[in-house]
């Protein structure tokens, strides 16, 4: 009957739901079940205006850039000197979504945002039953001009459709198979190295399939129970692509209570090869690092690098002096492994402690002896504070295989598990 519940809810047709006996159960065997629902408003606008002073200085986190589907680079706390500017300009968003389209569950939205540096457009279409059958689909279209980062000015255009089927629902399995369309377009790039030279106008047409197996108790703070995924994905010119590359991508995370202690592992392994003499966009290669995968790294720092000149666009330079950054390259080959555990502290009700290892690395070519010579081991402990939503996180991660010019001791706090 909560299952019942869950599914009349996640129709978004209805405020709520509920599912239960039409009389209290004592001793009787049978009983019937009285289903109650309040339907939403099937229209809904959302709107808001204001007026914005954006200081554009190019760290996007503090003390780093990033371009589109490229990762952060570590600036050490320097900026973007010349670009640095302020713009003040009214900025307004509206969204509008209509529900139970068609009186048969599906639901429409459209969405527009407006700004001097920023404009985006986004509409969606999901069907619960796509034409009458077990599989529910999504349709989605997007495009976005934007030029808040001082470094580069970007189109970007998506289009995609999936379809979604529950296998099991004993086991909660999931397959999806997707078709994308993106493009990504940059222009006035301030550091032109930054970006390789096939990356800026690159546009991929991909068709991939996702099976998912979920059976943890709770996503945020899982004590038992196991979570896999498994996507292929092919990238072929024919169908539009710049390039034309395979990729498979693989998780498995399952978890085991032992008495109040919480045995969680992590296995994810990832590799991406292209064919028919092509490449793979940056964008498509693994990057790792930081809270969620390998806690020895800076987010995003893990694996090879190269460096790129900076010239005259970090402040304190002149125009003629430059600075070598070194910027994630990204790999062909992903391994990772988690492992933790969770444990009480007995100090306060809500806290607890982990003790964890990390392994594994990025790799630049999908090699057995590239994998074992730059495989990475880190250690480390951290403490846990549970909300509501998920535990509050604080790790401190040390890894023996120390990389130059990247600190081997990092420390994150976050919300939710790290897997």
């Amino acid at each position: 009957m909560l299952a019942a519940e869950s599914r009349l809810y996640d129709l978004s047709i209805f405020d709520w739901s509920s599912v239960g006996p039409r009389r209290p159960i004592t001793d009787q065997t049978e009983e019937m079940a009285l289903v109650k629902v309040h339907e939403a408003r099937r229209n809904e606008i959302t709107y808001g205006f204001g007026f914005e002073v954006s200081h554009r200085g190019g760290n996007i986190p503090s003390g780093t850039v990033a371009v589109p589907g490229g990762p952060p680079v570590q600036l050490g706390g320097q900026k973007i000197a010349p670009s640095e500017s302020t713009f003040a300009s009214p900025r307004g968003s509206i969204e509008y979504n209509r529900r139970n389209v068609r009186g048969l569950g599906e639901t429409a939205s459209a969405s527009l945002l407006v700004s001097r540096l920023d404009q985006r457009a986004l509409t969606t279409y999901s069907q619960p039953h796509f034409f009458g059958s077990q599989w529910s689909s999504l349709t989605s279209f997007s495009v976005e001009r934007t030029s808040e980062n001082p470094l580069f000015a970007a189109g970007l255009g998506d289009a995609s459709f999936q379809v979604e089927r529950l296998i099991s629902r004993r086991n909660n399995t999931r397959l999806q198979v997707r078709y994308d369309f993106n493009k990504t377009y940059l222009s006035h790039l301030l550091v032109p190295d930054l970006v390789l030279q096939r990356d800026p106008n690159i546009h991929l047409s991909t068709v991939s399939g996702t099976l998912i197996n979920d059976t943890r108790d709770k996503p945020l703070d899982a004590h038992r129970g196991i979570f896999s995924t498994l996507t292929l994905g092919i990238t072929p010119e024919p169908l539009g692509s710049s390039a034309s590359f395979a990729k498979l991508t693989g998780q498995y995370a399952f978890y085991k209570p032992i008495h109040s202690i919480v045995f969680a592992n992590s296995f994810r392994l990832g590799m991406v090869k292209a064919f028919s003499s092509s490449f793979v966009p940056t964008s498509q290669l693994y990057f790792s690092g930081g809270g969620n995968s390998l806690r020895g790294f800076p987010i995003d720092q893990a694996g090879p690098e190269r460096l790129v000149p900076f010239c005259g666009v970090l402040s304190g330079q002149t125009s003629t002096q430059c600075t070598n950054v070194p910027v994630p390259f990204g790999g062909r080959e992903l391994f990772i492994l988690n492992s933790e555990l969770r444990f009480p502290l007995g100090i306060m009700k809500n806290l607890g402690g982990v003790v964890f290892y990390d392994g594994g690395n990025v790799y630049s070519a999908i090699s057995f002896r590239n994998f074992m010579d730059n495989y990475t081991n880190t250690f480390g402990l951290g403490l846990r504070y549970a909300t509501p939503i998920g535990p509050v996180r604080f790790d401190i991660g040390h890894n023996i295989n120390p990389v130059t010019g990247i600190k081997s001791t990092q420390y994150f706090i976050t919300l939710g598990q790290a897997f």
